[in-house]
C-alpha cells in the first residue's frame, strides 16, 4: 500500500509571476503544506525570452531549492494548479521504498502515456505540462543540470521551447522513473498560453482548433481523484464553461485511448502487458468529478 501523499511532502513551492495565488495558497495551507510562493524577477535580457523559457527558469529555481534539501519530496506547483479536495490524504502515485531515490511523479499529467503498469498498480509513464511535480533531491539535481545545458545550447531563447515535453526523457537517461497518477490530484486551471496555441501539435490541439475551442489548448485532466477545491480560472466564473471543459477533456481522454495514444508505443511490452495497460487506461476514465 503506497504511503499517503502528505507523508512524502516535506516542502511546497508555488511558482508564479504576477498571478494571484491566494486561493491556491490558502488551500495548500489548509492541507498543512505551508507553501512558499516563488516569484522570479527576470533580467532585461530574460524578459526577451519566450514564455516557455521564462517558465523553465522559474522551475529551475525551484529545482535548485529541492536539490539543496536533505531529504523528502518537494511539491512544486504552478500558479494555475487547482488541487482536488483533500488530495494530500490520497495514496501517493509512487513508493520511494519500492522505486528508489530517483522516483518522481506528476500529480497532474498533461497528455499522459503509460510506459508500463508496475506491480501494485503503479503507473510508470510519460507526460507533459509540469503543473504539479513531486521531486526528490537527487532527481532535482539532474533537472537543474538539464536546464543549465538547455539554456546554454539553445540558439534562440526567444523561440517556443518544448522543454516540458522532452525533460522527462532526459531524466530516463539517468535511470529515473516518472510516475503518473491513476487519476489526477488536480487540474491545470489557467488560461491558455498564446505560444501553446500557435505551436500546438497533437490530438488535443487538432481537436480544439477544429472546434474553435481555446480553453483546452493547454490540456485539462480527463479524470480527477475528487472534486476540485475551487473553480479554475479558465471557467471565468461560469459553471457551464467548467462543465463543458471537463466533459470535453473526458472525451479527448477517451479519444486518446481509442487512437492508441495513451500507451507509449516505443517501449517494448508483451501483448498481455499492452492489453492490460489499455484496460487500466480505460478504467481510470471512469471518474465523474
Amino acid at each position: 500500500m503506497p504511503p499517503p501523499l502528505r507523508q512524502l511532502i516535506q516542502r511546497t513551492i508555488i511558482l508564479a509571476y504576477r498571478e494571484d495565488t491566494s486561493q491556491l495558497e490558502n488551500t495548500l495551507r489548509a492541507a498543512d503544506l505551508n507553501p512558499v510562493t516563488q516569484r522570479r524577477t527576470y533580467t532585461p535580457t530574460e524578459q526577451t525570452y519566450s514564455r516557455t523559457i521564462r517558465c523553465l527558469l522559474n522551475h529551475t529555481d525551484a529545482w535548485r531549492a529541492a536539490a539543496a534539501a536533505s531529504d523528502g519530496y518537494t511539491l512544486i506547483v504552478e500558479a494555475d494548479f487547482v488541487p482536488c479536495r483533500g488530495f494530500t490524504a490520497l495514496p501517493a502515485p509512487l513508493d520511494p521504498a519500492l522505486h528508489g531515490p530517483l522516483a518522481w511523479a506528476f500529480l497532474y499529467a498533461g497528455g499522459p502515456r503509460i510506459i508500463r503498469v508496475l506491480p501494485g498498480g503503479y503507473l510508470w509513464g510519460h507526460a507533459a505540462c509540469p503543473v504539479a511535480l513531486l521531486v526528490p533531491p537527487q532527481l532535482a539535481t539532474h533537472l537543474v543540470n538539464f536546464s543549465d545545458e538547455l539554456i546554454r545550447t539553445t540558439p534562440d531563447l526567444t523561440a517556443y521551447s518544448l522543454w516540458d515535453t522532452i525533460f522527462q526523457w532526459h531524466m530516463m537517461g539517468h535511470n529515473a522513473k516518472c510516475f503518473m497518477p491513476y487519476r489526477h490530484y488536480g487540474e491545470h486551471g489557467g488560461l491558455p498560453n498564446p505560444e501553446h496555441k500557435v505551436a500546438g501539435t497533437g490530438l488535443v490541439s487538432a481537436i480544439t482548433r477544429k472546434l474553435n475551442i481555446t480553453v483546452l489548448n493547454n490540456h485539462h485532466a480527463e479524470c480527477l481523484q475528487r472534486s476540485l477545491a475551487f473553480l479554475p480560472a479558465y471557467a471565468r466564473g461560469s459553471r457551464w464553461i467548467y462543465f463543458r471543459t471537463r466533459l470535453l477533456a473526458k472525451c479527448i481522454g477517451l479519444a486518446r485511448v481509442v487512437t492508441g495514444r495513451v500507451v507509449e508505443r516505443t517501449q517494448p511490452m508483451s501483448r498481455p502487458e499492452r492489453l492490460h495497460a489499455y484496460w487500466v487506461a480505460c478504467r481510470r476514465l471512469c471518474s465523474f468529478h
